[in-house]
């Protein structure tokens, strides 16, 4: 079960999910940016640019799992600790934005407005894995210096 702290299955679960996200769609913006191939009849797509978008669309799918379990399971008990809450929602808006964004470049967008999304998305999705750090990185300090904290008073 989950509370405030993720047992290391999940934890490295949800880890993986970020990182295969995180790499399938860097991978992908970079093979539709920078490796434009030059074909019979001009410039055509890499082709790994569709495969590297098919696994960055299945790992949205489960990322959107991972973050409504992360709110069921891990938000309600933390939000009462009071600690980590600004990190705790960037990192709750940012994938949400990433749906929401996502969505759209799918479904929805146009041209002009595609192009701003796509760099909008893009922009998140890279922040994203900084801001994961920086709400782990945050947790380990404090519970290094709870630690600390506790060795001194054990030795008065």
């Amino acid at each position: 079960m989950v509370t405030v702290y993720f047992p290391k299955p999940y934890r490295y679960g949800l880890y993986s999910l970020f990182f295969l996200s995180w790499f399938s769609g860097s991978g992908f913006f970079i093979l539709k940016t920078w490796f434009l191939q030059e074909g019979k009849y001009g410039l055509v797509k890499h082709a790994w640019q569709y495969p590297a978008l098919q696994v960055h669309g299945a790992m949205a799918f489960l990322m959107m799992i991972g973050v409504g379990f992360v709110i069921g399971a891990h938000l309600p008990k933390s939000w009462k600790t009071k600690q980590k809450r600004k990190t705790g929602i960037l990192l709750l808006t940012m994938p949400c934005l990433l749906i929401i964004s996502g969505y759209l470049l799918y479904y929805v967008a146009e041209d002009t407005f595609r192009q701003w999304l796509e760099y909008t998305h893009l922009a998140i999705g890279l922040v994203l894995p900084v801001s994961l750090s920086l709400h782990v990185l945050l947790k380990v300090k404090q519970k290094n210096e709870k630690r600390k904290n506790e060795s001194k008073l054990e030795k008065i």
